[in-house]
């Protein structure tokens, strides 16, 4: 059964509120209360980005409010205010201890953190400390950012200065050039719940794709990489059309993402009219997911918390007046740090057996190194809960979508797959 609705009204539980309250509470920013018509964590983990891909380009040829009555009023577009008075400092989002540079090389310490404030698109930085890239050594240095308000973080990181030895190499190493896979199989048996739908997330990458093998792999929905905008360039994904075709002749539930590194409103309008374009024909069991992961230098974006969450509900809004319900991904640390999903539904990427995250949730990629019949690369598995979904399940999947508990995967100690928090579906 298709998830687009008739109605263009979207039903948000009254828990909606308790969940903007809580990153309210952690950022200091607020999200108005929709029954008033007013408008009202550093890591160390290096990040590594794909800027390599080549894509498509499309040429741009280049709403409305909605007055029916709903028993839960609800904003037309949800919106994050900045708080009358800032008191958060910014933050880094990327901070590594050390960081190597080739002898006679420029250092420049934007290319090598990241940094975000909750209210203001650019801070200021100041780098205290001498690194001598003309010399090899190791040379202490600490960065301070400052926001418009005076909120100041600092933070510190050792420059190691190297030549490289004629074997080549600048501290890299060797070892072992294979990887550990997880078979569908086994992964489905990780998570045997009568709740849980097994399923696969898949763009170009993974190649020729026979959906029938993957089906009868006992995989059940497939989330497609629909659009994507990456190094100033728009396109669809090269194997969107082939790999809807053949996954609905298959009979699996699909759903959509859009891989986005949007950073305005208007930006997004133009972008998101393409990804509809894309999408016109095509009947979608599952959400439309919204895919903003561009952590690494992410202050390049020039845009603060309250930006980039309400860049989320402008999306959210577009593909409601459209018909399709969406979905936020992201992962477990930049949902707790960053995103507040407002009532949105929520695809959690964390790589670990067992999550922690305790957030609301629907669909979870679990890890990268799913191997199943019918590709021959790696694929992402996820599970999603049937019953937050009965319209594509049946009601008898579970509990009404706002009552059902999910399992319990969480535990307190995760029980780790050798990968990282969060995960890529780009």
């Amino acid at each position: 059964m298709s998830i687009r609705v008739q109605n263009k009204l979207k039903l948000i539980a009254a828990t909606t509120l308790s969940a903007a309250v809580m990153l309210a509470s952690v950022t200091g920013c607020q999200i108005p209360d929709p029954t008033n018509d007013t408008k009202d964590g550093d890591t160390s983990t290096t990040v590594t980005e794909d800027t390599s891909e080549t894509i498509e380009k499309i040429v741009f040829t280049d709403e409305s409010e909605t007055t029916e009555p709903s028993p839960t009023p609800t904003p037309k577009i949800r919106h994050m205010d900045k708080p009358e008075t800032d008191t958060k400092a910014p933050m880094f989002l990327n901070l590594p201890e050390t960081v190597s540079i080739k002898v006679g090389n420029t250092f420049n310490i934007q290319k090598h953190i990241g940094y975000i404030d909750d209210c203001d698109s650019e801070v200021d930085i100041k780098v205290e400390g001498d690194v001598d890239t003309s010399t090899v050594g190791q040379y202490p240095i600490t960065i301070t950012l400052t926001d418009d308000a005076g909120n100041s973080k600092t933070g510190k990181m050792t420059v190691k200065v190297y030549k490289p030895s004629n074997t080549g190499g600048g501290g890299g190493g060797g070892g072992s050039t294979g990887h550990t896979t997880l078979a569908f199989s086994d992964f489905k048996a990780r998570y045997p719940d009568s709740d849980i739908a097994h399923g696969i997330d898949v763009s170009r990458y993974q190649g020729d794709i026979d959906f029938k093998k993957v089906k009868a792999a006992g995989c059940e929905f497939v989330m497609l990489r629909a659009m994507i905008y990456n190094n100033g360039e728009l396109g669809k994904d090269r194997k969107f059309e082939q790999y809807y075709k053949d996954a609905k002749a298959a009979g699996l539930k699909i759903g959509v993402y859009y891989y986005s590194t949007d950073s305005t409103i208007p930006m997004l309008k133009e972008h998101t009219a393409e990804l509809l374009k894309a999408l016109e024909g095509k009947e979608l069991d599952l959400p439309v997911a919204f895919d903003w992961e561009s952590w690494w230098n992410f202050q390049k974006y020039k845009m603060s918390i309250v930006d980039i969450n309400n860049l989320f509900y402008e999306f959210a809004s577009i593909m409601d007046e459209n018909g399709y319900k969406t979905l936020l991904y992201s992962s477990k640390y930049y949902l707790e740090i960053i995103w507040e999903p407002a009532g949105y539904d929520v695809w959690l990427a964390h790589y670990v057996k067992q999550t922690s995250y305790s957030g609301e949730y629907t669909m979870w990629q679990t890890g990268s190194i799913g191997r199943i019949s019918g590709c021959s690369e790696d694929v992402d598995t996820n599970i999603l809960f049937k019953s937050k979904y009965p319209e594509v399940f049946g009601s008898g999947s579970g509990d009404s979508p706002s009552e059902a508990p999910a399992p319990d995967y969480a535990s307190a100690a995760d029980d780790s797959l050798g990968q990282n928090d969060g995960g890529s579906v780009g």
